[in-house]
């Protein structure tokens, strides 16, 4: 996949049989990286001890038992051990096919080419890697002998003579995934169709593992609520009362504040037209009577009702102006202030 071809106008160029090689070749991908996080001591154990059972080319058949591997006889295949960066399996074998005339003496009819990962350098981002070619002229009576095989080998490796492959233990190259690539060895449909049943059955399985988590975690939820029930009805009881006497408190105060004696006389002196002045101020329930004088041309009721009081009665007390002012008198309403 060219970084072109991934590009977002590429997508919406590509046809669906692009697509799908693009999803199938990130999903091989993926799995290969997921095979290298796994340790090589595991996928040994869960591979089992192999039984080795040596290549006979003059014989030209075998008869190998379940679970065997095929070791070629010393000098069939020529090897070497090359460094690359560090890479993937699949990525790894792309490289060795794409460069394999250059790594190899590979002639003009091919060859099968196996690799395999030696060390790996984490400080230089190196691995050493082993390669072996197979010619195909030399492997086409092997391929003949798998394909007429009773149990096709697991393995095919390139070794010396007297090799052990231990469970968890560093394997030699094998060549099997290079002829199946080249689509002379047919592939393990079955085990394939197998695993893959098992990834679908274990991925089911997880799914309805989380459901019934969830299910559950929302189950136990529910329960606190219902046992919490009664108990934060209370407390919601409780504060509602708390919050209407909070509110009966600020009345109170407010209301107290508004009928104090001094806070009436200043709104009284506040709300009277400037150069007024009192003679007499007396207060009996919400009823406040004044007397006194203002200057000539003074609305002192206007000023009294913008101050917030009701002017119940309002008149000059039946008296002459004088040079302190004109008189009046006034009984005034508390209204709310």
């Amino acid at each position: 996949m060219s970084g072109r071809g991934m590009s977002g106008q590429g997508i919406l160029n590509a046809d669906m049989a692009t697509l799908g090689q693009w999803i199938t070749a990130g999903w091989r991908w993926w799995i290969d990286e997921l095979a290298d996080c796994i340790p090589r001591r595991w996928r040994g154990a869960a591979r089992g001890k192999l039984v080795l059972v040596p290549w006979d080319p003059v014989r030209g058949e075998f008869d190998a038992p379940r679970g065997a591997a095929l070791v070629l006889p010393e000098g069939l295949a020529l090897r070497r051990i090359i460094e690359t960066p560090i890479m993937g399996e699949r990525d790894l074998a792309g490289l060795v096919a794409l460069d394999a005339r250059r790594l190899m003496p590979v002639g003009p009819d091919g060859a099968l080419i196996g690799a395999r990962v030696i060390e790996r350098f984490a400080e230089t981002g190196r691995m050493a890697v082993e390669l072996a070619v197979l010619p195909r002229a030399e492997a086409e009576p092997l391929i003949r002998a798998i394909a007429a095989a009773p149990r096709a080998p697991m393995r095919v490796y390139v070794a010396p003579p007297g090799t052990r492959v231990e469970p968890g233990g560093a394997e030699p190259v094998d060549l099997l995934p290079a002829m199946r690539r080249a689509g002379l060895v047919a592939g393990d449909g079955r085990k394939a169709a197998t695993a893959w049943a098992i990834v679908g059955f274990l991925f089911a399985l997880n799914v309805g593992v989380l459901v019934w988590r969830d299910a559950a975690s929302v189950d136990a939820l529910t329960a606190v609520v219902d046992q919490q029930r009664g108990a934060v009805g209370v407390a919601q009881r409780v504060m509602g009362r708390m919050r209407a006497q909070d509110r009966l408190v600020a009345g109170a105060l407010a209301a107290r504040r508004s009928r104090e004696p001094l806070a009436i006389m200043g709104r009284v002196a506040g709300a009277l037209p400037h150069g007024s002045w009192l003679r007499k101020f007396s207060w009996s329930g919400d009823a406040i009577h004044l007397s006194g004088f203002h200057p000539h041309g003074a609305d002192v009721a206007g000023a009294l009702r913008r101050g917030g009081f009701a002017v119940i009665r309002y008149g000059d007390a039946g008296e002459a102006p004088t040079p302190l002012g004109e008189p009046f008198e006034a009984t005034l309403g508390l209204d709310k202030p």
